[in-house]
């Protein structure tokens, strides 16, 4: 492929973040192609076979409902992206038609190669999140446009929309189901051992799809990354929000040098970074978007811990000798609501015998009447628990709050991790 094309590929917003050899590696993949205009490259009936970066010309969306004419949704100009969502939900078909409105160019790649591409490189699924959001937002303001001035028309097709949304809600419930398995992948193991520590957690979301997170990884022989959180809202915008953090945590604590050694940031630095990128790229600003987060940095051996919280709203728990106790009184700013805001790095020095204990804000208020199972509850029956096993199973946690609730479904999520410390010869190495 022509290396001149390579700053289309620069410029092109899905894939920022590549490097110039990532680049021509996707450049390679790429096929030339030439449309007249009114030529159809995509068809609605047809299947998804390849996705396309449009280089010159434009073109017309456009949707056939049944019974209508097709209908204009969007015009697309050089540097615009089409095709790829029939892709990412693995459509059986596509949901619009394509139509060159003048002579047109266009790189395109196959299906196969643009899947490989979002596995290979995470930061284009980043930059599609970004991009469907900022779509939507221009399509909702183009929605509400239209609502007003065909009010008058709405009685005679409603049956028309009704069928519509019928198609649609089968269509979602789809992408629902896709959804629901892909979140499922991205949950941590119930139950996780390291030498001389045992890793529990659970998770229970109030609707098909949650916001909660958490989870712990290894970062190297010596170190795990502890993280837990809650993004503002349910569903399917929480829960793509939710893997999209959970890849960024995983990814900003280390970095690698030359010798292969790992460099670790302290979790405030990490924060400080998500909290720039989440506002750049998701919240722009809003302030109803927003997620909570805290994340921590425990050396195995030594068992010290270093952490820093952004709006947690219930403070992780510390069982020392039989005694419950909150790690900090107080959180920082929560992820997205001040910018070039810089979050500090705590410690905390963990014993044989302690128990570490975090928990989603849905667990201490889960509510039946007026009565909320609280903070204390937790904290006494953690203790108990830890007094009558020896651990702080989550599961177990869990059921206790299911007895509480008598039955009743949650009203919000709840997850919960927790991480007991045995004593040290089961930590020799």
């Amino acid at each position: 492929m022509d290396e001149s094309l390579l700053p289309i590929l620069m410029e092109n917003k899905l894939l920022q973040g590549l490097t110039d050899e990532q680049l021509r590696r996707v450049l390679a993949l790429l096929k030339s192609e030439q449309f007249a205009a009114g030529k159809s490259i995509i068809r609605q009936s047809e299947p998804p076979q390849r996705v396309y970066l449009l280089v010159e010309g434009r073109v017309q969306v456009r949707r056939s409902l049944p019974g209508e004419p097709p209908g204009d949704v969007m015009e697309l100009w050089p540097g615009s992206f089409f095709g790829e969502m029939a892709v990412i939900t693995d459509a059986t078909r596509h949901s619009a038609s394509v139509v060159a409105l003048t002579p047109v160019k266009v790189l395109s790649l196959a299906a196969r190669d643009f899947t490989l591409l979002l596995n290979d490189y995470p930061e284009t699924i980043r930059n599609i999140l970004t991009g469907t959001v900022l779509q939507l937002q221009g399509l909702n303001k183009r929605w509400l446009e239209t609502l007003r001035v065909e009010k008058k028309l709405l009685a005679w097709k409603v049956r028309e929309h009704t069928r519509e949304l019928e198609e649609m809600s089968q269509r979602v419930q789809r992408e629902l189901a896709l959804a629901q398995t892909i979140q499922r992948n991205l949950l941590p193991e119930k139950k996780k051992t390291y030498p001389g520590i045992t890793i529990s957690t659970d998770y229970i979301p109030c609707e098909e799809l949650g916001g909660d997170i958490t989870g712990v990884f290894q970062i190297d022989e010596m170190r795990l990354g502890v993280y837990g959180g809650d993004v503002c809202g349910h569903g399917i915008y929480a829960a793509m929000v939710m893997s999209y953090v959970k890849k960024l945590i995983e990814t900003s604590v280390k970095r690698i040098l030359l010798n292969r050694q790992y460099v670790v940031k302290p979790p405030g630095a990490v924060l400080t970074t998500i909290n720039q990128s989440f506002i750049t790229e998701i919240s722009q600003g809003d302030p109803e978007i927003y997620l909570t987060l805290f994340l921590g940095v425990l050396d195995m051996e030594k068992l010290t811990f270093e952490f820093s919280s952004a709006g947690t709203h219930v403070p992780p728990i510390v069982l020392s000798a039989g005694t419950p106790s909150l790690l900090f009184e107080q959180s920082d700013f929560p992820i997205g609501h001040v910018a070039n805001h810089e979050y500090v790095t705590s410690r905390h020095k963990f014993a044989s015998g302690d128990a570490f204990l975090f928990v989603s804000d849905g667990v201490i208020e889960a509510r039946k009447g007026e009565t909320t199972f609280g903070m204390d509850r937790l904290m006494k029956d953690a203790a108990r628990i830890q007094k009558d096993t020896g651990n702080v199973d989550a599961e177990t946690l869990v059921s206790r709050v299911r007895e509480f609730l008598g039955g009743q479904p949650p009203e919000d999520d709840m997850c919960l991790l927790s991480i007991v410390f045995g004593p040290p010869e089961d930590r020799a190495r």
